[in-house]
């Protein structure tokens, strides 16, 4: 009972980790507005998810490398190609990033993106794909071009800075905004002065704004954070956060607020995609829990002298033994794909000591169900007893084929924005103390560095720290007042000779600009931060980011990329198995059947209905495999997304149908139908099941009446009971209607259910998969499927599909 409770704590401890990382994971997605692609050289093609089109400014999903190449800018296009010739990646093993320059096929602009990739090379050494993430730096590149000099260190210090800055007096009227803040609303800085605050509130917004504020007045609290809405000049919304606080004159009496205004509404934004994503995988996650049980434990023992294998209840269900059957070591390993392997990892753990472990991968075969799975058995080499001399091998195993399975490939990189602050144009000196409070509220490490040069050689040999906020003093550990002063050497001396160190000196001898990451591990840090630097004179500003928890995230995401990647391969070989040997032995049982009837059949007498009843079941048997298999390819197989005329796709479903249709009598009738962008094989799929649905439920002694008709809805008509998986701004709403037995509405969520029957194999057969094939289908073209239907009446199934004309 023992190894049972500390495997039972491992599984939950694991299962505490996933959950950890998928919420960090969500954490970095709604910090960083980043797109994920994938190229293929061999088949001259890059994919994309939708931020990338939105980065890119893209009108598909897919498009041809070369065309992609072709709007590269000529100065840029070189280094690209050189990249993809020869990627550093595939030496070095670690992800390669290039800033390049690219016009959007849409508006002709030139954006300035940056990506951050690796390659994945074939056996042969040559590239198979490339995939990573993506950003828009051209708001970044064009700071970059245009910052100016300034006239007060402290301003230097935010030269950088992207935020919104409010002074208000103490009658929350605006005395003054920096340009951050008249760009976020959209008005001229002269607009705005003298201007209530909730002039350009949204009104819900107000109440809480004014009661923060009092309590600021009131001495009940020295700051505050919240999120609120701003009205933009051009009456849109804007979501900001707002950190304010109460600015004290010399007397102690309140004298202004200071607000600085950061907008969030990209991060919103990403939030709610994010939130899309993680529904997208609970509903996936649900339709495999319906076929493959949640990883479960399960213990042993191998006694190898007398071929005995003892298994628990859960690990003879696996395998296929009835519980009361005495179980050798040969008939497991007959179970196994690779016996091989594992019986010389076997033999190579008696060979060694007692307490030697071993832990083995293996794929099993169970021998009731020929279903494949694959388990981890983690063993130690034991006595049988203390006093006895032979050993055996005692442990527990796991079925970790849905771990495999689930594991999820994102590689991210994350990257911080330093803040910025625009030139004041008040009074000097009281500018510097509000500029001051902004740097010790930032998250981000922020110092100044004037330049140490070599009395006779002018050459830059160490730098000197003059200002730095709190955050730099809480990342190193040390306080202000022993850092100001200092050089950097002194506080550092496991930085000189560093690559960072030549890092800085070069931006001091050259003035270009600087951005890179950097992991620390000397003088007793070991920390991953971010850091970018500008000059400015004979000075330097320098911030760091921290980003030492979001590496170790990535670093974690990368082994459940792998543990992924692994699955899926798993999956397809799965696949493959099932459609060429489970469907020989019922093939073999058929034939002999028929063997049987046709030499034997005076002999069995009775027996022949016995026979029949055989060969019924054998060819349920085939059907249910080959609907498997059919949703199994749906739900693991990429589509091919072409433009597919409705039409041609059912004319052909009404051809295979033919002799159906007529043994029915029935009548079909087919509207106009529209050209959609799909996969044709699967859409095939989907009407041919829901036409054979309503060929098979028809009504005694009434001839099938069958309408297939479509129309245009916009998305704002769309019912508020439909939820489509992707977003568009109209969609096409394919319906087909019969005169059939109908069903009970409140089965409506049931029908869709893999294995979920109406009615009995006698009274009408089928596996009870296909309409779950359908409802597949049209998850994977990013619509949704419904149905109304009365008893006796007919039914109506909606096929709601995006549309983009």
């Amino acid at each position: 009972m023992g190894n049972y409770k500390n495997v039972e704590e491992e599984l939950v401890a694991l299962r505490e980790e996933l959950d950890r990382v998928r919420k960090q994971t969500s954490a970095a997605l709604e910090a960083v507005g980043i797109g994920l692609w994938t190229m293929f050289p061999q088949q001259n093609r890059v994919l994309w998810d939708e931020q990338c089109q939105r980065i890119y400014n893209w009108p598909h999903a897919s498009v041809r490398l070369d065309e992609f190449m072709s709007r590269i800018d000529p100065q840029d296009l070189i280094r690209m190609q050189a990249i993809l010739a020869e990627p550093p990646s595939r030496q070095t093993g670690k992800p390669t990033t290039i800033d390049y320059r690219i016009t959007s096929p849409v508006d002709e602009k030139v954006r300035w993106i940056r990506i951050t990739g690796r390659v994945t090379m074939q056996a042969s050494g040559t590239a198979d794909y490339f995939s990573g993430t993506a950003q828009d730096i051209t708001d970044e590149k064009r700071r970059e071009a245009t910052l100016q000099t300034v006239e007060q260190r402290f301003q230097m210090a935010f030269s950088n800075a992207s935020v919104g800055v409010v002074i208000l007096d103490t009658h929350s009227r605006i005395q003054l905004i920096n340009k951050a803040f008249a760009d976020l609303v959209g008005y001229d800085q002269e607009e705005l002065h003298d201007q209530h605050f909730q002039a350009i509130s949204h009104p819900d917004d107000v109440q809480e704004n004014i009661f923060l504020a009092q309590q600021l007045l009131a001495e009940e609290a020295n700051s505050y954070v919240f999120n609120k809405r701003y009205i933009r000049k051009d009456g849109s919304i804007v979501w900001a956060q707002v950190s304010s606080a109460l600015i004290r004159d010399q007397d102690g009496k309140p004298d202004s607020f200071i607000t600085i205004v950061q907008d969030i509404t990209t991060e919103l934004q990403a939030q709610a995609e994010q939130k899309k994503l993680l529904s997208l995988l609970q509903s996936s996650e649900e339709s495999l829990r319906d076929a493959i049980e949640l990883a479960e434990l399960s213990t042993f023992e191998i006694d190898p002298a007398k071929d005995v294998l003892l298994l628990s209840e859960r690990a003879r269900d696996w395998l296929g033994f009835s519980h009361d059957e005495r179980i050798t070591l040969t008939q497991v390993l007959d179970t196994m794909r690779d016996r091989n392997s594992v019986e010389v990892s076997l033999n190579q753990a008696f060979s060694k000591d007692v307490g030697t472990t071993t832990d083995i991968e293996l794929w099993a075969i169970n021998r009731q169900t020929g279903q494949e799975r694959l388990y981890l058995a983690q063993g130690r080499v034991v006595r049988r007893s203390p006093n006895d001399a032979d050993l055996v091998i005692r442990g527990i195993a796991k079925d970790i084929t849905t771990q495999k399975q689930y594991a999820r490939e994102l590689e991210q990189q994350v990257q911080g924005r330093t803040q910025a602050l625009q030139q004041a144009t008040v009074l000097v000196e009281q500018q510097a103390d509000q500029l001051r409070f902004v740097t010790d509220s930032a998250l981000t490490a922020i110092a100044l560095y004037s330049i140490v040069r070599d009395e006779k050689t002018a050459t830059v040999i160490d730098l000197r720290y003059v200002l730095i906020n709190q955050m730099a003093s809480r990342m190193t550990g040390i306080p202000v007042d022993r850092l100001i002063g200092k050089t950097m050497s002194e506080v550092f001396p496991g930085m000189k000779g560093s690559k960072a160190w030549h890092l800085y000196l070069e931006l001091a001898e050259t003035g270009t600009p600087l951005r890179y990451h950097n992991h620390y591990t000397q003088d007793g840090y070991d920390i991953w931060y971010q850091v970018q630097g500008v000059r400015q004179g004979d000075f330097l500003v320098l911030s760091f980011l921290d980003i030492t928890e979001l590496k170790q995230t990535q670093l974690q995401l990368e082994g459940l990329n792998k543990d992924l990647l692994t699955a899926n391969d798993n999956l397809q070989q799965f696949a493959f198995i099932a459609s060429h040997d489970l469907q020989e032995p019922l093939r073999k049982v058929q034939q002999f059947g028929d063997l049987l009837k046709n030499q034997y059949s005076t002999e069995l007498g009775d027996g022949v209905t016995y026979l029949e009843r055989m060969q019924l079941a054998a060819q349920r048997m085939s059907i249910l495999i080959k609907d498997l298999l059919t949703f199994s390819r749906i739900t693991t197989k990429t589509q091919t997304t072409t433009e597919i005329p409705l039409e041609r796709v059912i004319s052909r479903v009404v051809e295979d149908l033919d002799i159906a249709i007529q043994d029915a009598d029935a009548t079909v009738q087919i509207d106009s139908l529209p050209v959609i962008k799909g996969d044709e094989s699967q859409l095939r799929q989907l009407f041919q099941n829901l036409l054979s649905n309503s060929l098979k439920f028809r009504r005694p002694d009434v001839k099938p009446d069958i309408h297939i008709s479509a129309q245009r809805i916009a998305a704002s008509d769309l019912p508020s009971t439909i939820n489509m998986i992707r977003q568009s701004a109209s969609y096409q709403l394919i319906s087909i209607s019969d005169n059939g037995i109908g069903f009970d509405e409140k089965y409506l969520d049931r029908i869709f259910q893999v294995f979920q029957r109406l009615h009995g194999k006698n009274q009408y057969d089928g596996t009870g998969i296909g309409l779950a094939i359908v409802q597949k289908v049209v998850s994977n073209h990013g619509g949704t499927i419904t149905a109304t239907s009365q008893l006796g009446q007919g039914s109506t199934f909606q096929v709601f599909l995006p549309y983009e004309s």
